[in-house]
């Protein structure tokens, strides 16, 4: 096996921040459908796709090796005792998509929580997983539509706690911003678009995070979803 590539950092940038002609895409998956997903995937030539059978205990060492810009991982459903407490650290590390046959919005809630920015069924098409973790390299977060319409329905008494938790609604301008803040836009295409400044932009930012009690961008689109004040 050839030892994974290093990635170089542009002058003056964090590596997390360079440009890459290619994604590099982690395919960390047991499923039977692994080798056609693999060779779909493979097939687009902006995504650069490597495919791991892994223990939890190696993936954190892999993935912080290999520098992945997207993991997807196979979602042990909430019955089989997923772990919450693996993908979270994971999470942190590099955008997560779960492939996952729950439809349980406790499920779905708790994977938001996590940190994970998409959530697809298995039986996904390996079109559908490069739109998807082209979405997630660029900042989105990315769930199924069954998914999505499995969750809105029951939020309320799901997530009823953090929903009576929210003591200021967000102002129409701020909704505004998150809903941007959830396609991926940087400070500066979020000023350009709404014709305002981005000292105002990050004013608008730090308001909608202390609101929705969030510690940063992605925590806050994840609580704006949990709360339906944005739909993907």
């Amino acid at each position: 096996m050839s030892r994974p590539r290093k990635r170089t950092a542009e002058p003056g940038k964090p590596a997390r921040y360079r440009v890459r002609s290619r994604l590099r895409i982690l395919l960390a998956t047991s499923l039977a459908a692994a080798a056609d997903l693999e060779t779909s995937l493979r097939a687009h030539p902006d995504l650069e796709v490597t495919v791991f059978s892994l223990s939890e205990a190696q993936l954190e060492n892999v993935v912080r090796g290999m520098e992945p810009d997207v993991l997807v991982l196979d979602a042990v459903e909430e019955a089989n005792g997923q772990n919450f407490d693996f993908l979270s650290p994971l999470a942190k590390l590099v955008p997560v998509l779960a492939l996952t046959a729950s439809s349980s919005p406790t499920w779905i809630f708790r994977a938001l929580q996590a940190g994970i920015r998409g959530i697809l069924p298995p039986e996904v098409s390996g079109d559908e997983l490069a739109s998807a973790v082209r979405a997630l390299a660029s900042g989105l977060v990315v769930v199924s539509p069954e998914f999505s319409e499995t969750m809105r329905p029951s939020l309320r008494e799901t997530d009823s706690d953090e929903l009576d938790s929210t003591t200021e609604s967000l102002t129409a301008r701020e909704q505004q911003v998150l809903a941007m803040l959830a396609e991926g836009l940087l400070n500066k295409e979020i000023a350009n678009r709404l014709r305002i400044s981005e000292h105002t932009v990050k004013f608008h930012i730090c308001s909608i995070m202390g609101k929705l009690g969030a510690s940063s961008r992605t925590e806050a689109v994840t609580r704006g979803i949990r709360r339906r004040l944005i739909f993907l």
